[in-house]
């Protein structure tokens, strides 16, 4: 290879900045070149720095190259072309490597970020379900208590039985309940709505304030959860709240009037979904809606049931003898227990029985009138179409 081609190599692929090495600019012109090469290289000469100094032996080199390169114009150009690229690929290589270090720092904010709501939603998860927890041990406790309390009672009242005299009238006595009545998980409903899906927020004091008109509120509480339901392509935010009435009977006017409150006002009630018991189904106790085919039981006929002292029936069985009253359905004919026997733990007072009867009363007279409104649509409808 000749020494115009060495020349040419090392233009190109040296990756030395000759200009550094001399100490000059890169538009320094032949004899600015001439007058630096002379000065550095006097510094690094074999015959000043000694032949066993290799380093100064290669700078000495590297400077004779530098200056042969750039004192040929023509070699030159290929150099300065060659610096160019060089640099502009440096530039690129940095510009890369920032941006592929700020797209790797954004990922790990972003998994950050993903990684906290998954956390956040775990632990609200976590608080609920201690929540609902807490209810069941309390009512399990409460239970016990009173299976307790009503053990000693039963002893009691057998004790003062044998005391009495021979014919006196047995008196039976119904033992009271302590506390408020049934367990806090009897008295719990349980709802979920689509979080953010009203114009104003649907927070805990709103909720609390909406479900009042059922009934006092003793507690509750609210858990916020993406879920995927039937028909929907990704998850959505919704909220989760169980309500603790103060009694069951608000409790239950909860569930039973929340579809009747949908039908009628929409708006306001239309975002609640699943509103049921919180143990998830209704306790034993509660008292069932008349059959269809039985007759509706009235607000008066109720009371009156209470209080109507029934006389022996004549033989046709329905009628009135003359001077009594039909026997009406006594509390006996619901889950209650009988008055010779104390009332089971946690079930609700009389007075709650008698609500929740008034309630599905109200809501089997709903019922038929809807059914005898649909019938007489039917029926004026069947006879347009036949004029």
């Amino acid at each position: 290879m000749s020494g115009g081609d060495d020349l040419k190599s090392h233009a190109v692929n040296s990756s030395d900045d000759f200009y550094d090495l001399l100490s000059i600019t890169s538009t320094a012109n032949e004899s600015e070149i001439r007058r630096a090469y002379r000065k550095t290289a006097l510094k690094y000469h074999p015959d000043k720095v000694g032949a066993s100094d290799k380093a100064a032996l290669d700078k000495f080199h590297d400077l004779q190259i530098a200056y042969d390169v750039l004192s040929d114009p023509g070699v030159r150009e290929l150099y300065d072309n060659a610096r160019r690229a060089r640099e502009e690929k440096k530039q690129r290589d940095a510009a890369f490597e920032g941006r592929r270090k700020w797209m790797k720092e954004d990922l790990e904010r972003r998994e950050s970020g993903v990684f906290k709501r998954k956390r956040e939603e775990a632990e609200e998860e976590q608080v609920f379900e201690r929540e609902l927890k807490r209810l069941a041990e309390d009512g399990k406790r409460r239970r016990k208590e009173r299976e307790e309390q009503l053990r000693q009672e039963m002893v009691q009242q057998e004790e003062e039985e044998h005391q009495k005299r021979d014919g006196d009238e047995e008196v039976q006595t119904m033992p009271q309940q302590n506390g408020d009545g049934p367990a806090e998980i009897d008295r719990s409903v349980t709802l979920r709505f689509p979080k953010n899906a009203r114009p104003e927020h649907m927070d805990r004091d709103r909720l609390v304030s909406l479900f009042q008109r059922f009934g006092p509120i003793e507690d509750a509480v609210l858990r916020d959860k993406k879920l995927k339901l039937d028909g929907e392509k990704h998850r959505q935010p919704y909220t989760t709240a169980v309500l603790v009435f103060k009694s069951i009977v608000g409790a239950h006017a909860a569930i039973t009037d929340v579809a009747r409150l949908q039908c009628e006002d929409a708006e306001t009630w239309g975002l609640f979904a699943q509103v049921g018991w919180a143990s998830g189904k209704e306790p034993d106790y509660i008292p069932k809606p008349a059959t269809p085919s039985s007759k509706p039981m009235t607000a008066e006929s109720l009371l009156a049931s209470e209080k109507a002292v029934p006389i022996t029936p004549s033989k046709q069985e329905g009628n009135f003898d003359g001077v009594g009253l039909r026997k009406v359905p006594s509390f006996g004919s619901f889950k209650v227990t009988p008055k010779s026997t104390p009332r089971g733990v946690n079930s609700p007072r009389p007075d709650e029985i008698t609500m929740i009867r008034l309630k599905n009363a109200e809501r089997k007279r709903m019922e038929e009138k809807i059914r005898r409104e649909e019938a007489d649509t039917a029926a004026t409808a069947a006879a347009s179409g036949g004029d």
